[in-house]
């Protein structure tokens, strides 16, 4: 008698591309558990009274502020159930996922952060000062991954799936996924 094949779907991406919205969306049409460890990041930023893009700096020289994630997604890879994992690095620690990432163009993604985060609109007088924040906490996050892990999270070679989500229909990232999900199933099975 074989095992019954699980499941785990790694989402990435830029900050304002969906990331979380399109994460959250997976697991409802999968039934599959959802983990977002961004949630663990904003909590420890909230906590120590810092933004999250100076708590991405910060840990860029305490790697201790990322293993505490990473210890908890290798242990992933010791269950057997299915999974969405919204994480910046979930594709490279957990086994045998379906990696999707978002990208989105650099205006469109300040305009959603922006219209979308109301403590946003209140630190910064302007969309230009929301871009360079936008920029700084990306450069932050692809460096410090290159630097813990030789690893480049913008790389598209990375993933199985990539979407573009500037200027596309919800439905139309829905159905993408749904393919590449189809296809990964396949494979699994």
């Amino acid at each position: 008698m074989s095992e019954e094949p699980f499941y785990r779907i790694t989402v990435t991406g830029d900050p304002g591309s969906g990331k979380s919205t399109f994460a959250r969306t997976v697991a409802e049409r999968t039934g599959f558990r959802l983990i977002t460890t961004g949630n663990i990041f904003r909590e420890l930023a909230a906590s120590k009274g810092i933004s999250l893009t100076e708590l991405n700096e910060m840990a860029e020289k305490q790697a201790e502020i990322d293993r505490l994630v990473d210890d908890y997604l290798i242990s992933l890879n010791d269950t057997r159930e299915n999974l969405v994992l919204d994480s910046r690095m979930a594709w490279h620690f957990v086994g045998d996922t379906l990696k999707i990432r978002l990208t989105v163009a650099p205006d469109v993604a300040v305009n959603r952060i922006y219209r979308d985060n109301a403590a946003l609109r209140e630190k910064f007088t302007s969309l230009e000062q929301a871009q360079d924040e936008v920029d700084r906490r990306k450069a932050s996050e692809v460096l410090r991954y290159k630097t813990l892990y030789g690893v480049d999270i913008s790389d598209e070679a990375n993933f199985d799936l990539v979407i573009d989500t500037s200027h596309k229909a919800p439905k139309d990232i829905t159905a993408a996924f749904e393919k590449a999900f189809d296809d990964y199933k396949k494979k699994r099975s």
